[in-house]
């Protein structure tokens, strides 16, 4: 009897898309889920019919139209900016153990090449992907409505290239990333790999922003130097994003060859992307086959010798479990990363020019509110599941469960105010900018959102518990309910310092900024410990639903 056939190409997509699709419903089947993954799906993708129209109508905008400068400027900016955030998305968002597809599938009988093109195809169109490109797809609408373009066949093969290329080299980032947490020494690696990039940054000249001035003295945009955009304009389409916005202007003008030359480089970058992702997810499934390193016990770095008590033991081995987590380390280093390129991209001179002298208390407590939020989004929401079979081992052990919950919430918010203290020092030596007013926005805009994002993360830990792979292996998705309530929680969180911000306006912030934040935090935290107790009763009332949503196979 022969054995059966090999499904083929396209099949072996069908088959990998669908299974993607099933991980994403949370396993759950029929009609009900299959419109529930429908409305997931038009509910995320919603900013992006908004963005696109936005920039649909700014190309059509009169004083723009009529501009032989500024629509060629917006395009190449805009394919700039959407590369650039499609490609460091795996690491702002820290979402690597979304793409389960990696190492799931390793023993499956499909090539790893099938494997990347499936998976690069299908990021295409992802809810966030739709949201990043809509901007871009907009205008270039926009721009071919009011110039008309020679060959509009050229100028959709050129944006399917751009779109593969940003696919292609988001996932050399992906596969990066997945690699170095693989490691056994990851959290050096990441370590040496932010100094060289704090090194490397430091060495680049940053962007001129003085015409902000001098647009802001003079009187308005019409006095602007247009030599300065038509400069930034020629060396954005210098770069291989931006050969497809310097298509649509040459197709404009009648020039196809030019264009025809422009996918052609559209086309080889993008193949080099994916040649790069290639090799580094062979790379990625050796190490998934490799056995781990042999650990030897050594009682002098037995970290429990000297907890003195069942509850330090506990908060002990938290801290550990989220030191060694990979993903932790990751989410650690994105708001250093994001600061060193805003000072790289002179993002503060333009916060400054917008914000006036209230731009420092914003970025510092922006940065540090952002860390907080993906810090407690990834643990505080999933507490019981983050450490592989830990909840396992505490129902097993003569522990209370409320000692334990009680530990976990002490390490994820003491986590997530030493992130916030760290990024306002950082950020105060490393710009040199931002009295001790602000930094003290920064530290109570922490405190007001780490007891309400703890208090909900609870709940939802409680009743909606998903399984977590700290090996990276798999993590299933949140339901879209748990997903809207984390939300919520977060912006609830962060309400205090936008509002208390907002008020002190382009002054800068005083002490009474300060106090309206602080008291919001008091008002939280007492929230929080009158949550607390409910929390702990409901946990003993769901103990055996949790074990066995957290360790399903």
């Amino acid at each position: 009897m022969s054995p059966p056939r090999a499904p083929g190409f396209f099949r072996h997509l069908g088959l990998l898309w669908g299974l993607r699709l099933q991980i994403g419903l949370n396993r759950g089947s029929g009609r009900p889920h299959r419109l529930l993954a429908v409305a997931t799906f038009l509910l995320s993708s919603a900013p992006a019919a908004f963005f696109g129209l936005v920039f649909f109508g700014l190309m059509r905008w009169r004083p723009v139209a009529s501009s032989n400068v500024w629509p060629y400027f917006l395009l190449n900016l805009l394919c700039f900016v959407t590369a650039a955030v499609w490609v460091a998305w795996p690491l702002l968002s820290a979402g690597v153990d979304d793409h389960s597809e990696l190492s799931r599938y390793a023993a499956f009988p499909i090539s790893p090449f099938r494997l990347l093109i499936a998976s690069t195809v299908a990021s295409l169109f992802e809810p966030r992907a739709l949201v990043f490109y809509a901007p871009l797809t907009g205008a270039a609408l926009g721009y071919a409505s009011v110039n008309g373009l020679r060959a509009p066949w050229l100028a959709a093969v050129n944006y399917a290239l751009f779109a593969l290329l940003c696919a292609a080299w988001s996932r050399v980032a992906l596969h990066a990333v997945l690699n170095v947490l693989r490691e056994k020494r990851s959290a050096e690696i990441l370590g040496g790999g932010f100094a060289l990039f704090l090194l490397a940054a430091s060495l680049i000249p940053p962007i001129d922003t003085s015409w902000l001035t001098a647009v802001s003295e003079a009187g308005g945009m019409d006095t602007l130097d247009m030599s300065l955009i038509i400069n930034a304009a020629i060396a954005l389409s210098r770069v291989p994003p931006g050969f497809f916005g310097d298509s649509l202007g040459q197709l404009a003008h009648g020039h196809v060859r030019i264009a025809l030359a422009e996918a052609f480089g559209l086309g080889l970058f993008a193949l080099m992307g994916l040649a790069v992702a290639y090799g580094l997810l062979l790379r990625f499934h050796r190490q998934s086959g490799r056995a781990g390193h042999a650990r030897k016990d050594s009682g002098d770095r037995n970290p429990f010798a000297r907890t003195g008590s069942r509850f330090r033991t506990l908060v002990a081995r938290e801290a550990l479990d989220l030191w060694r987590n990979p993903r932790a380390r990751l989410l650690l280093s994105v708001p250093f990363v994001l600061a060193i390129l805003l000072k790289l991209l002179s993002g503060r001179a333009l916060f400054a020019y917008l914000l006036g002298d209230s731009a420092d208390a914003w970025l510092m407590g922006g940065l540090a509110v952002y860390g907080a939020i993906v810090i407690s989004s990834t643990f505080s929401q999933n507490t019981f599941a983050y450490d592989g079979q830990g909840f396992a081992v505490f129902l097993a052990a003569p522990v209370d469960l409320a000692e334990v919950l009680r530990a976990k919430n002490l390490v994820q918010g003491v986590a997530g105010l030493g992130m916030a203290l760290l990024v306002g020092l950082f950020y105060r030596v490393y710009f040199g900018h931002g009295s001790w007013v602000d930094f003290l926005c920064a530290m109570a805009s922490v405190a007001a959102l780490v007891p309400l994002t703890l208090a909900a993360g609870n709940f939802l830990s409680l009743y909606f518990p998903v399984k977590f792979h700290a090996s990276l292996q798999r993590r299933d998705k949140l339901p879209l309910m748990a997903s809207l309530l984390g939300i919520v929680a977060a912006a609830l969180g962060s309400m205090p310092f936008g509002w208390a911000m907002k008020l002190a306006g382009k002054s800068g912030p005083t002490l009474q900024t300060v106090a309206m934040i602080a008291l919001s935090a008091g008002l939280y935290a007492v929230l929080y410990r009158l949550a607390l107790p409910l929390a702990l009763r409901q946990l003993e009332q769901r103990r055996e639903l949790i074990l066995r949503a957290v360790t399903r196979e």
